[in-house]
């Protein structure tokens, strides 16, 4: 009786385990799907406001902004007029091979179509939110990106902090707007407590690079953790980064772009036998 006493416990303990290292894959596997889908509109943005400035200037003066979204044949990024009706200035396309010297420009003004004003809709709403509440945090030589996504009927925006110096990648100061269907903000969402620079080497490699997510900050890396190291990659000599929080530590892989999720138990261990 004992003896199968134990045996009852053992697999009992077996399942509870393999139940949460299947949640933490889980968590993982959420989180890297939507800092790729944030890596990719940043991606989209950035290189799409490149060509539009560098081909079209003068009409890049009369933009009011942008905002990147995804079809089935690729990215869009749209340049929209100033006025409270805008429209469509510049049409800038990508396919999902991430190729920046294959693209397509259309600078024909146009009317937004529905889709489009649903995002510049949200888009807008963010913007008034960032400039007036006190939330949202503004450090010197930076700027705040809007990024509004629309997917399965959820809507949001996240408000990311620019990238300025060459010789860092810059961390939180990151924000996420939630809205409704009828496209209400419901919650704003704090996603780190600071803004954290972190060093690329220089002469000097760095293979790894590590931050800590305390207080209300997720346990867990974000989205937008994921979204600056796939667009800054080039740039550092890392290999990997971790995110250390009292429960967990997530460790993103650079070379095959792979999140890990562990326990702070099983990441002791993993120390110990170092």
């Amino acid at each position: 009786m004992k003896k199968l006493f134990i045996i009852i416990t053992l697999f009992i303990l077996a399942q509870s385990v393999t139940a949460q290292q299947n949640a933490l894959r889980h968590i993982a596997d959420s989180i890297y799907a939507e800092g790729e889908m944030l890596y990719r509109s940043e991606w989209a943005s950035g290189h799409g406001t490149q060509i539009f400035t560098s081909r079209f200037g003068e009409k890049k003066l009369l933009s009011g902004g942008y905002f990147s979204y995804e079809t089935p044949k690729g990215l869009t990024t749209i340049f929209f007029s100033k006025n409270e009706d805008p429209v469509a200035l510049a049409t800038v396309k990508f396919d999902y091979g991430l190729d920046s010297s294959k693209y397509s420009i259309d600078t024909t003004t146009r009317k937004l179509t529905e889709d489009e004003k649903g995002f510049y809709t949200i888009r807008s709403k963010a913007a008034q939110a960032v400039l007036g509440d006190t939330l949202f945090k503004f450090y010197e030589h930076t700027s705040l990106n809007l990024v509004p996504i629309v997917k399965n009927e959820a809507k949001r925006v996240y408000v990311i902090t620019a990238q300025t110096l060459q010789d860092e990648v810059l961390l939180g100061n990151d924000y996420l707007i939630i809205f409704d269907k009828d496209d209400n903000i419901i919650k704003e969402t704090k996603l780190h407590n600071n803004l954290i620079p972190l060093g690329t080497g220089g002469k000097d490699p760095i293979k790894a690079s590590s931050h800590q997510h305390l207080g209300k900050t997720s346990p867990f890396i974000t989205a937008t953790d994921i979204c600056a190291f796939k667009l800054w990659r080039a740039k550092t000599t890392w290999v990997i980064s971790f995110v250390v929080s009292a429960g967990y530590v997530s460790a993103w892989h650079f070379r095959d772009e792979f999140l890990e999720i562990l326990t702070q138990d099983q990441w002791q261990k993993i120390m110990k036998n170092q």
